[in-house]
């Protein structure tokens, strides 16, 4: 069973994605998502291996011309005006 999507944003998560590791990946993959917290660990956002996943699929996605350049969000735009001259 599963749970209902959950609303994040404007986007509603409502696909799911079954992958079949090895232990070995699977050890990995883990590895990279602790990597991961820790180097956000001053942001409280909350790393799991469903968004390290999405984050690479983004990536990749923006790379390859397939997605748009991730947006600048508010508090780094006024940031980056204040050291203007």
């Amino acid at each position: 069973m599963t749970r209902p999507p959950q609303e994040k944003g404007r986007q509603v998560v409502n696909a799911t994605l079954t992958l079949r590791l090895t232990q070995h990946d699977r050890e990995l993959l883990q590895a990279l998502v602790e990597l991961q917290a820790a180097e956000m660990s001053d942001t409280g956002v909350e790393v799991t291996a469903a968004s390290y996943v999405r984050g690479l699929i983004r990536h990749e996605a923006r790379k390859k011309g397939l997605l748009e350049p991730a947006a600048a969000s508010p508090l780094l735009r006024q940031a980056s005006r204040s050291d203007e001259p």
